[in-house]
This record gives structure tokens, C-alpha cells and sequence, in this order.
């Protein structure tokens, strides 16, 4: 049979080594735990896999560690049994250690002093003697090298070993450049191999190399163990080469300043960038390893500490580990160590290698892994959404293919630990499921996993199962598992068709907004009726959509198909049934504290609680919330969008400003970033910015009516009336040309709505038009009630908000906020101004909130409307406050002609209450806003008639 890495099982014989169990594997090398059948002893396989076996470059390598570590008989040096072949496929049979990486010993802290010297002493004697037989190891890293249960160090992996001449046999110990023959080298002169942040500054030049670049890589191991952090780092390849080339690093001291000074100068030592001036020989790092120790023993010894010098590897309990640095990770399930990754840790994932040739696999494996990892509250997952814009800034596509070489790029770039990768292949009918996270720092593999499924049916829970664990692997609690852990098919589907219909929807709706991916959405719920996080997409994409009636319809259905999920993602349907299904802000508060107390390094949760805060005007609370989710995701664009918002709201444009340039800096952009920009812009009266913000939208059709309204409304504000309109309508039209016609019918809303304010008489008409583009209930109905209460057709007002208020009887904003505006300007219509008042009493708890069918800036007309009334009460002071209250928060309002109106309504307010100076300044300041609107316009012939009076 051919030998490959999913085929080996246990009990078969290899040669004459029975297979136990699979270990681990890399990507030089698949490890097996054998005995073997003469000597009774355990040993490692290593194999080259099978696609590798055709490779010259790596069957030279796999030889070369062969013929290189068996040239060695060193007490530090991991021996070497055995080589042979299996059906053409090589393998190598090595010494069975006992023990754990140093990498994962250290597992990123600093190490006492005096295990690093013992260890570095015993690593410098397996140099020592590796160097004498010319072999320079080439990647000399933490996890190349084993602690065993006896405290020895083990060198391992030769595959990268070049022989080469002695410089004594040269005749110049300090020779520059060693000449070894042809025959001498084991791979080609100049290759730079080796793992890139333990590399010689000469191995990155890709110079000739010998014995002095292993203690450089040595150094910079010990400075690893010392400070607990790397020598050279950087965000990109680029900056560790440029680091290790050009840069010293921080002194061990300055990072742990408990290390003596004698040791900080080794480690300088080692570390010189010139050979020539480093050691020179292991022996020369020895003897200056052990003084330090002796000298260190005798302070020991003498200051009367009770510390020892020598110290202890705790294993409880049976512990193997093969002589292969990504064995390691197959061999500590029984060992108690420290996580190999924290809170603080980011994860990537990378692609899913479908080895089947079944299409099935396609696209639907890696969304159904981010899934069951997005069950945990303890890893942080970086999103796709976050991952494509990194991406765009390394000028690749954002839907490119994730090879290892670019994940492992755009992990440094994010600051992420660790890269989880997955893969699939089948034998007859049953299917193994790999699954591995990857140092982003090294390319060691920190954790490997395993599922079988005995059919296609099987593959999702299984590797659901192999997630679970290697989660438990990478230090997820036992309670967390417990708790957060529900089967794949449950959190999901088991349908693949369904679960790669949904894929392609969030991918599309990334890529060009939720209207786009509804389609795929409704297809994935065709496909499973139950996949509840399908239909709970479907219902956020109708309310974008505006399309009220729909989008509760399917929030409802996800929220009682919520038990066909997992707990994140039951807590993300409840949030979406209560804040955009029912509007019950209450609710949707207590889901989103459960969310983010259950997921405390979640942005989502954060983000909409300060999103939420906006609803009811809470800008303080709002403000710290949307912070938080900037900590959790500097890349959240959304988070940009609600920052900008907010700051405006709370007259803090330097803040906005700046939220907009950070934005700029990580290229980031979306729509709201733009529309945010153009109100701070109008805010601060900066014409050129406006119309810079207003190009963006050029060639951008499917946006163009959002730009269209912004502008209308700034034309309205300075009175110009026939501008307005020409652009209202031009709004209208490019939302029906995207097949927007809710958006359509609130921008002709909001014209009528203008119209009566500004005194003409047409504007039922208009909203009657409205009324033509929407859909029956559209989000937005509540706004149609207050434009018809103001044209005086209080009939089909009530029966809309009677209508609203049956179908919604939780909705906050509905309640406290729609139905008193809707209610306060019936009154008004009805000449009843302080009825008007009491109804809009319910309404100041949120009067400065922005209501969910707001589709620009809210225009806070509770208070424009309780000015209104207190002024035809002839209660000219109570309706002073509500107007001036309108002027002072105009970052809500932006360019609303309530605001401007609000000018125009001090002055009436001012003049009621006979203070006739401050009613003529305050008519002349309205002026100044209108002192170029159409002449016509009824309100302003009103207020020149009112002026004119005051003299």
C-alpha cells in the first residue's frame, strides 16, 4: 500500500516498526510513535509526504537530516536509528524523546537565569560537536530544541544542515567566506533557508555560511528566554530583515532587568551583526556560559538563598514526545502546561485544503469552522471583514485565495499570534478532518487536531469535534467547552448547499451591501428552512432594505428558530429580534450585556450597545461604548461611521475630524464615513469639503440618492427652495433606479414634509406621492403619519399610527417617540396646542435620539414640534427653550430645516414674551441664513411681515 499521512493506522507494520499512534507533521515531515519489533524499544517514523516524494529539493533535505544527525553521537543531539523506504516513500527512524519544546517550555515568558544557562551549555556541546564534523544546523530555534524529563537538551531537525570545511583547515580561523566544495554542500550556495527571525544577519544576505551563523541564532534564542519576547521584531518580513540587519535589540536589561549585566554582554556577543567580532566558536560561548553559572552558584551558595541553581521539569503523569519540532504539538494532550495562547491573542484563519475532489467541500468547510471557533468566548477570531481590508492594503484582491505564505503575512500585519489552517481527504468513504494553528511568527505548528467521519453526513460534527479540541489545545477551559460548544449541524446547518449559499451571501454582502446578498440569504433558507442564522440575515437585509413588515417576519422566525444555533450566535439573534424586529430597546439591551459579558472581546455586541444609545440620545453612554468597540476593532469601519456621529452630536468636531482621518490612515471606507464627513463639513460651514465629499458618490449609482438627500437638505436649510426640490427629485429617482423604493418614498417624504413647514400649499400631494413608491408598511410608515398629521389629514395620520402601534407594541421609539410627534402635530393641526404639549410630554426621555427609520440626520421634531405649541399657547419663554435647546444640538440635526426654523422660532418666541431686542437680532440672524432663499417662499414673507412689525 502507499504510505501517506492519512493511511497509516495503528498496528501496521512498517519495516519492522509497529505504528501506534500519529504524533504530528509539518510540512517536511509526518511523524508516527512505532516500537520496534526487534530491539523493543519505541522510536519516531519521520516521513516525507507523498506529495513531497517527487520533489528533488525536499527528498535532499529529507536525506540530508538523515545523513547529517546520524553523523552525530552527541548526548544532545537527538540520534538517529534507522533510514528506509516504505513503497518508494523514505522515512527515518530516530531516538523516541521524552519531554516538550523549549519554545513551549519558555511559552513566551522569561525563563529563570539559571535554567537558561543550563540548557544553553548542553545546546553549545551539541553545536560543539555537530561543528566539528562541519555542520552548521542552519535553524537553530526554541522549537528545534526538546527539554527531556532528565533536563537535557535535545538538538533537533538537521533537515536544513549544510556540511562544510573547518576554518582551522583552511588555515584561517577567521575566514571571511568559507569555500567548501560542490561535493561538501548539501544545498546550493547562496539559499536562504532557515526560519526568519532566528536567521544571521549573513543568512539574510544569502552569503556562504559557517558554524559562526548557529550562534547567532543561538543568541537570539537566549534573548528570547530571557526577556520572554523576540530579539527582532517587526509588522512585515520586510522590518524583522531591516531589524536584524541594521538594529540592536533592546537591551535584556532594559526588558528584565533582573538578569545580570555579565549576561546581557553574551547575548551582545552572540548577537554581533559582523562574525568576525561574534564568537567564533561554540566552545568560546561555552566556557563564558559556565563562569557565569559558577559565578552565579557561588553567590547562591553564599548569600544563603535557598534557591537552587539546578531545577526541576514537572511532568505529571506519561509524556512522549517524537524527535520532530511540530511532533511536539501531537504529544502534550496529557500534559498540564500553560495555554498556548491568551485572552490578548488574535487568531487568523486561513484556507481549507479540500484534498476530496468533491466540490461539496468547497467554499462551505471554512465558514462552518469560523462558526464553531466563533462559539468561543476565549479566541478571537479576526473577521474577514477586517482581513479584506488588510488585504486591499497590501494591494491584493480581498476575496484573494489564502496560501500559507500570504496568511502568514497578513497575521504579522495584524498583530495575530497564531493562524488556524484545515484540510480534508478521504479514503473509500470515510473522510479525515486536519486541523492546525500555526505561529505566525515562525511557521511552527503550536496545535494539530484530527477528525474521521464515516460519511459526508458525518464531516460537519466532526469537525465541529476536531475544533472543540484543538480549542482545549490552545487553552480554552473545560467550563468554556462545555458551555460553548454546540454540535456544527446545530449552530448551522447540515445542508452544504445551504451553508455555501449563506457563505457567498456574507461574502457579497462585504463586498457590495445587504440588497445584493438577500437573494443568496433566501436561498439558504429555501434549502433549510432552520438555519436560523440565514433567516435572521434575511430579516436584517429587509430592514436595511426598509422593508419593515418582512424584516420583522423573518427576525421572528430566526428568533424562534434560535434553538438551531449556538450560544453566540442565539444571543446575535435575539439582539437583532429586539433592536431591529420589534424595536424593544430594553430587551435588545439586556441581550447585547449578556452578549458582550459571555464574549467580553467581541466588538458586535459593544458597537450596537453604543448604536443603541444613539436611539434614545444618550450620546455620553453612546460615546464610551462605540471607544470600547474601537479598542476591540480599530478596523470596524461601522465603528468610525457611529464615532463620527456621536461626536458631532455632542459638538466635539475635533473629535469626528479625527475619527475621519484615523479611518483614512488604515484605509478604511465606507458610506457612512463620507456622509459623516459632508455633515461635519456643512457644520463648520466648509463649502470645498462638501463638494469634495459629494465626488466620492460620483460613479457610485447604487448610493448616489443618499449623497442627493444630504444636498437637498443643505439647499433647504439656506431657503432655497427650487434647488431643494430639483434635488429631492433627483434623489427619488436614483433610489428607484436601485431598486430602493422605500429610501424613494422618504426622500419624497421628507420633500413634503419641507413643503408644509415652508408654508406650501402642495405638500399633501407630494406625501401622497410618497406613499405611490413604498411597499405596504414599509420602515418609514411612522414618518408618512407625522408628514399626513401635518398636511391636516388626521384621519389616514391616526389610522397609520393606530396601525403602527397594534403591529408594534413594544417598539421604543414607536411609543415614546413616532406616536407623541405623530399625536402632538395632529393637535397642532387641530388648533389644541396644549394638548399638543401633553402629548409630546412622553416623548423628552429620547427627543435627542436618532429613531431606526431615520434615513439622514434625525431632525428632532418632538422638540421643533413642543416649540410649535408652546408658541400658539402664547407660552413665548417655555417655547424659547425648545427651539433655542434645537440650535444648540444642531450635530444632531446637521442641515434639517427644523434647525434653520428653529432661528426663526426664537425670534417669534422672544417677541411673544416682548423682549423686542432680542426677537430683532434673532429675526436678523435668521435672515443671514436666508439671505439669499427664494423670495417666495410663504414662511419667509411671514417672517419679514413679523420684523417689519418690531420697528
Amino acid at each position: 500500500m502507499i504510505v501517506t499521512d492519512a493511511a497509516l493506522l495503528p498496528g501496521q507494520i512498517i519495516s519492522h516498526y509497529r505504528v501506534l499512534e500519529r504524533l504530528g507533521d509539518g510540512g517536511m515531515g509526518v511523524v508516527f510513535k512505532a516500537q520496534d519489533t526487534r530491539l523493543e524499544r519505541f522510536v519516531a517514523l519521520k516521513f516525507l509526504p507523498k506529495d513531497l516524494t517527487e520533489n528533488r529539493i525536499a527528498l535532499e533535505r529529507f536525506e540530508r537530516e538523515a545523513q547529517a544527525a546520524s553523523a552525530l553521537n552527541h548526548p544532545n543531539i537527538c540520534t538517529i536509528y534507522d533510514v528506509g523506504q516504505e513503497n518508494g516513500q523514505p522515512f527515518i527512524a530516530m531516538e523516541y524523546l521524552d519531554g516538550m519544546t523549549l519554545r513551549d517550555l519558555a511559552n513566551g515568558q522569561p525563563l529563570p537565569i539559571e535554567k537558561i544557562l543550563d540548557l544553553a551549555i548542553e545546546i553549545t556541546d551539541a553545536l560543539e560537536a555537530a561543528h566539528a564534523k562541519g555542520i552548521v544546523h542552519r535553524d537553530i530555534k526554541p522549537s528545534n530544541i526538546i527539554v527531556t524529563r532528565e533536563l537535557r537538551a535535545k538538538v533537533l531537525d538537521f533537515g536544513l544542515a549544510m556540511v562544510v570545511p573547518s576554518r582551522t583547515e583552511t588555515g584561517d580561523a577567521h575566514s571571511e567566506s568559507p569555500t567548501p566544495t560542490t561535493a561538501d554542500i548539501l544545498t546550493s550556495p547562496g539559499a536562504m533557508v532557515g526560519t526568519l527571525t532566528y536567521m544571521s544577519p549573513e543568512q539574510l544576505r544569502g552569503e556562504d555560511l559557517d558554524t559562526r551563523s548557529d550562534l547567532f541564532s543561538l543568541g537570539v534564542v537566549l534573548y528570547e528566554l530571557a526577556t520572554g519576547r523576540p530579539a527582532f521584531r517587526g509588522a512585515t518580513n520586510a522590518l524583522i530583515v531591516d531589524a536584524i540587519l541594521n538594529h540592536a535589540p533592546i537591551p535584556v536589561r532594559q526588558v528584565n532587568p533582573a538578569f545580570p549585566a555579565q549576561f546581557e554582554n553574551v547575548i551582545q556577543r552572540a548577537l554581533e551583526k559582523d562574525r568576525k567580532v561574534r564568537y567564533q566558536h561554540p566552545s568560546e560561548l561555552g566556557s563564558d556560559l559556565r563562569l557565569l553559572r559558577s559565578g552565579l552558584q557561588g553567590i547562591r551558595d553564599t548569600s544563603g538563598s535557598a534557591t537552587a541553581a539546578k531545577w526541576k521539569l514537572l511532568i505529571p503523569g506519561v509524556l512522549a514526545l517524537a524527535a520532530l519540532a511540530v511532533a511536539a504539538v501531537g504529544t502534550f494532550r496529557h500534559f498540564h502546561r500553560e495555554p498556548i495562547l491568551t485572552e490578548k491573542d488574535t487568531i487568523i484563519l486561513s484556507g481549507f485544503d479540500n484534498r476530496t475532489g468533491d466540490s461539496t467541500f468547497d467554499d462551505t468547510l471554512k465558514p462552518a469552522l469560523e462558526f464553531s471557533l466563533r462559539q468561543s468566548p476565549f479566541l478571537n477570531v479576526i473577521s474577514d471583514a477586517k482581513l479584506a481590508g488588510t488585504l486591499r492594503l497590501m494591494k491584493r484582491a480581498p476575496d484573494e485565495q489564502l496560501t500559507p505564505e500570504l496568511t502568514s503575512e497578513l497575521c504579522q500585519r495584524a498583530g495575530s499570534k497564531a493562524y488556524v489552517e484545515g484540510s480534508i481527504s478521504s479514503i473509500g468513504a470515510q473522510y479525515i478532518i486536519g486541523l492546525a494553528a500555526v505561529s505566525c511568527m515562525d511557521g511552527d505548528v503550536l496545535a494539530r487536531e484530527q477528525g474521521t467521519a464515516t460519511g459526508k453526513e458525518q464531516v460537519l460534527n466532526a469537525l465541529g469535534k476536531a475544533a472543540s479540541n484543538l480549542r482545549a489545545k490552545l487553552g480554552e477551559s473545560l467550563p468554556s467547552l462545555q458551555q460553548f460548544d454546540a454540535p456544527l449541524t446545530q449552530a448551522t446547518t447540515p445542508s452544504f448547499a445551504a451553508l455555501k449559499a449563506f457563505s457567498v451571501g456574507v461574502q457579497t454582502e462585504r463586498e457590495r451591501g445587504s440588497l445584493t446578498a438577500l437573494p443568496f440569504y433566501l436561498h439558504a433558507i429555501e434549502l433549510d428552512p432552520n438555519f436560523a442564522r440565514a433567516v435572521e440575515s434575511a430579516g436584517i437585509a429587509y430592514s436595511n432594505f426598509g422593508q419593515a413588515n418582512r424584516a420583522h417576519e423573518y427576525l421572528a422566525r430566526a428568533f424562534e428558530e434560535r434553538v438551531h444555533a449556538s450560544e453566540r450566535e442565539k444571543l446575535h439573534i435575539a439582539a437583532s429580534y429586539y433592536l431591529n424586529g420589534i424595536g424593544d430597546l430594553e430587551k435588545a439591551r439586556e441581550a447585547l450585556l449578556e452578549w458582550r459579558h459571555d464574549y467580553p472581546r467581541d466588538d458586535l455586541p459593544v458597537g450596537n450597545l453604543g448604536f443603541l444609545y444613539t436611539q434614545i440620545g444618550n450620546w455620553d453612554l453612546a460615546l464610551q461604548e462605540t471607544y470600547k468597540s474601537l479598542e476591540l476593532d480599530p478596523d470596524g469601519v461601522i465603528g468610525y461611521d457611529n464615532l463620527m456621529q456621536i461626536s458631532m452630536a455632542l459638538d466635539r468636531n475635533d473629535v469626528a475630524r479625527k475619527a475621519y482621518n484615523d479611518a483614512q490612515i488604515r484605509k478604511l471606507d465606507d458610506v457612512g464615513l463620507h456622509l459623516c464627513r459632508y455633515g461635519l463639513a456643512f457644520l463648520e460651514f466648509d463649502s470645498k469639503e462638501m463638494s469634495a465629499q459629494t465626488a466620492w458618490f460620483e460613479g457610485r449609482p447604487e448610493l448616489a440618492d443618499e449623497i442627493l438627500n444630504l444636498e437637498q437638505e443643505t439647499q433647504a436649510f439656506s431657503g432655497h427652495l427650487h434647488n431643494a426640490r430639483a434635488l429631492t427629485r433627483k434623489a427619488v429617482d436614483a433610489a428607484v433606479r436601485a431598486d430602493n423604493r422605500p429610501s424613494a418614498a422618504i426622500w419624497e417624504l421628507e420633500g413634503a414634509y419641507r413643503e408644509k413647514l415652508f408654508g406650501m400649499p402642495d405638500a399633501r400631494e407630494h406625501a401622497l406621492a410618497a406613499m405611490k413608491l413604498a411597499p405596504d408598511n414599509f420602515e418609514g410608515s411612522e414618518f408618512a403619519a407625522l408628514v399626513f398629521a401635518a398636511t391636516g389629514d388626521a384621519r389616514r395620520a391616526d389610522s397609520m399610527a393606530q396601525d403602527l402601534e397594534q403591529r408594534f407594541p413594544s417598539h421604543t421609539m414607536l411609543r415614546t417617540y413616532w406616536l407623541p410627534s405623530v399625536r402632538g402635530q395632529m393637535e397642532l393641526a387641530r388648533g389644541r396646542p396644549q394638548a399638543a404639549i401633553d402629548a409630546l410630554e412622553a416623548a423628552v426621555p429620547v427627543e435627542l435620539g436618532i429613531p431606526l427609520s431615520a434615513q439622514g440626520p434625525p431632525c428632532l421634531y418632538p422638540i421643533y414640534l413642543r416649540g410649535e405649541a408652546y408658541l400658539a399657547a402664547g407660552q413665548g419663554p417655555a417655547a424659547a427653550i425648545e427651539f433655542q435647546k434645537l440650535i444648540n444640538h444642531r450635530g444632531i440635526s446637521w442641515g434639517c430645516a427644523t434647525g434653520a426654523l428653529a432661528h426663526l422660532g426664537l425670534a417669534r418666541s422672544f417677541a411673544l414674551a416682548g423682549d423686542s431686542a432680542k426677537a430683532r437680532a434673532t429675526y436678523q440672524e435668521f435672515f443671514r441664513l436666508w439671505k439669499d432663499a427664494d423670495p417666495e417662499i410663504p414662511i419667509l414673507k411671514r417672517a419679514r411681515s413679523e420684523y417689519a412689525k418690531l420697528k
